[in-house]
């Protein structure tokens, strides 16, 4: 039976893998060198890998339960329509919460990105980096993890999936970016029972986070700009440059997530109707109350245990990279 014991536990053991994967990858490497592979084979070794073989094994173990971890209902146009709406106006959230944290702890991946760019193009960019971990990181989390979490408050459920997500993403740079899309995806998950809603919306805001700087960089001067995105602690940084910067983009991520409400609103609607048409139970946390079923622990030892081993590498991550 599908617990929230078993989810954390499950993201217990996957921070474990990745961790170990990484110190594996770390000694191969001093023993034999960098081996001469272009830069998007890191990303495909980490999703298929990494995520991919845990997930597919706590899958075989609960096979029988596949249908309750990956529901696969039709979304609809007019679900498609607002997914996709409701990621778009989310993106200037994501922008701003990374400018802010890459401000304290630098950003890692901006590099990498860079450099995946560069050496295999934007095409493979376009392919690999949203359709990967769509469907990989969704299958851990908006899958296995929050299926767990179906009579726990949905609040709750989805503020232990978003610490999840961002702890996933093992930097502290995309863990509060990614915090609120885990959250706001499980909300999407929850109204539409189907895992191809947050599939759509990571697919949706990873393509934005490719097209958009590379829109910048071919059609805008960017001399200017990058001048006023520099990380904190150089010389030529100044102050009223962030703020100005800072100000800019909270005024425009404010709209934008004014614009989310409102789709928001008509998503959640349209889904509670649709709901009800096909007698689809919402609220299953409600349900399970009204049937007198015991309530199950959110907070258990796996989720300690994976949170702990997640902020401690991420820390770990934080101060070798300020060594170097």
């Amino acid at each position: 039976m599908l617990s929230p014991d078993k989810s954390n536990n499950f993201m217990f053991i996957l921070m474990i893998f990745l961790i170990v994967a990484s110190f594996a990858q770390l000694g191969i490497i001093i023993m034999l060198g960098e081996p001469s592979m272009p830069s998007w084979f890191g990303l495909v070794i980490t999703q298929v890998v990494y995520i991919g073989v845990p997930c597919a094994i706590y899958l075989i173990i609960h096979r029988k339960s596949i249908r309750q971890i990956l529901p696969m209902r039709k979304l609809g146009v007019k679900n498609i329509a607002m997914i996709v709406g409701m990621s778009i106006a989310l993106y200037p959230l994501v922008i701003l919460l990374n400018f802010v944290t890459t401000l304290f702890f630098g950003s890692h991946l901006a590099e990498t990105m860079e450099n995946m760019q560069y050496e295999s193009g934007i095409l493979i960019m376009l392919i690999l980096f949203p359709i990967l971990p769509s469907i990989f990181e969704e299958v851990a989390m908006r899958g296995i993890i929050f299926s767990g979490f179906k009579k726990v408050k949905i609040f709750v459920a989805a503020i232990i999936n978003g610490l999840f997500f961002g702890a996933l993403h093992q930097n502290f740079n995309q863990f509060s970016y990614a915090f609120v899309i885990g959250f706001i995806m499980c909300y999407m998950m929850y109204y539409t029972k189907s895992i191809w809603a947050p599939v759509l919306c990571h697919f949706v805001v990873n393509i934005m986070g490719i097209l958009i700087p590379y829109l910048l960089t071919r059609f805008v001067n960017t001399d200017a700009l990058e001048e006023t995105t520099q990380v904190a602690g150089q010389s030529s940084y100044e102050w009223q440059e962030y703020l100005f910067v800072f100000f800019g983009l909270a005024v425009f991520a404010a709209i934008a997530m004014g614009i989310f409400i409102i789709i928001y609103i008509a998503y959640k609607r349209h889904n509670l109707k649709r709901n009800n048409d096909e007698g689809v139970i919402t609220n299953t946390y409600m349900q399970a109350v009204e049937n007198g079923e015991a309530k199950p622990k959110a907070l258990t030892g796996g989720f300690w245990g994976a949170m702990g081993l997640g902020l401690g590498w991420m820390l770990l991550i934080q101060w070798a990279m300020s060594m170097m």
